[in-house]
């Protein structure tokens, strides 16, 4: 008798298992990729069988993205997984028009565009995560550190990916100078390391009060040579005339952005792992509604910080989490 019922316990967990494949746009060490999936797995746990594509779109040119998709579509023919996960703005744009057509159900996360740039808004075997990254809480965040000007100025700094297009047209669609209550800010995207430089070190010279950079991840030299994330946000931090703020956790760090209230991957990864759980339990993907992340993170270089000489609000600093 106890045998049989260790069986019975043990059977239902091994047919609740699924196989999952997540078709990430960026590539396995991207510290955005990292998070969510480390927070997909907090929900699902460690029974099912996780597969990955890595579309490598941060790193790669464009001519290389329709092999990439070609890849990975072909990995979910032979895989034939129980549910897919489409990861960021290019792994959906890519391949949401063939998965529309199967029946698998697919969850998607970190898509920026509106859903009905892509008509998955109505697809039955379709539901996921919407980013959008936290920028007025962010904005004021910065306003409330910065108090010697009544009036301000921001510079919004992004590197030139469709990633980065599609977030700032969120607060911007024409992504013109907007202002907010007692704050102009001014959008500049580029993925040309040079303008990318002169745009920092003369930021304030040309009447910044502060900096917002945002992804920096396809910036590239005059060669056409990819430059590393971190090589690019460490000059930021070297040379940067004013303090500068990030709007994901990613970009925060003692060699990176000094702070913002940011977009956390781990809780974008959960709210996708539940819906990912519904699902697998039986719940048909239109039957749940998109979610979107409501709350961010406070998070703050101490190193960063401190060379600033800023001023947390102790009501923020109880709140806040510290890099180092």
């Amino acid at each position: 008798m106890r045998h049989l019922l260790l069986l019975l316990i043990m059977f239902p967990l091994k047919m609740m298992a699924a196989s999952v494949l997540i078709i990430e746009s960026y590539h396995e060490e991207y510290e955005w990729d990292k998070n969510y999936n480390r927070g997909i797995v907090s929900i699902l746990g460690n029974e099912h069988e996780y597969h990955h594509s890595y579309l490598n779109t941060k790193r790669l040119p464009q001519t290389s993205f329709a092999s990439q998709a070609e890849r990975a579509w072909k990995l979910y023919n032979e895989l034939k997984p129980d549910l897919v996960v489409l990861a960021d703005d290019n792994a959906i744009k890519m391949l949401h028009k063939r998965f529309v057509k199967t029946k698998v159900p697919v969850v998607f996360l970190g898509l920026n565009t509106n859903p009905r740039t892509y008509n998955i808004h109505n697809q039955k075997n379709f539901t996921g995560v919407l980013e959008r990254p936290l920028f007025k809480r962010s904005l004021l965040l910065a306003n409330q550190l910065l108090l010697d000007k009544p009036k301000k100025k921001f510079l919004v700094l992004f590197d030139n990916s469709k990633t980065s297009i599609a977030s700032l047209e969120q607060i911007s669609p024409s992504l013109d100078s907007i202002s907010m209550g007692k704050v102009s800010l001014d959008f500049v995207l580029t993925s040309n390391f040079s303008t990318w430089k002169t745009r920092v070190s003369e930021a304030k010279e040309n009447g910044y009060d502060a900096i917002f950079i945002g992804l920096y991840h396809t910036i590239r030299d005059g060669s056409g040579k990819h430059l590393s994330p971190e090589q690019v946000i460490a000059w930021a931090a070297e040379h940067s005339p004013l303090p500068h703020f990030g709007f994901w956790e990613f970009t925060i760090g003692p060699q990176k952005n000094i702070g913002g209230y940011v977009l956390d991957g781990y809780l974008h990864g959960q709210h996708a792992g539940r819906l990912i759980k519904q699902v697998l339990e039986g719940a048909s993907p239109s039957s749940l509604s998109f979610v979107f992340d409501s709350k961010g993170l406070y998070l703050f270089s101490k190193r960063g910080v401190e060379r600033w000489e800023l001023k947390i609000p102790e009501k923020i600093k109880r709140k806040a989490k510290w890099i180092d």
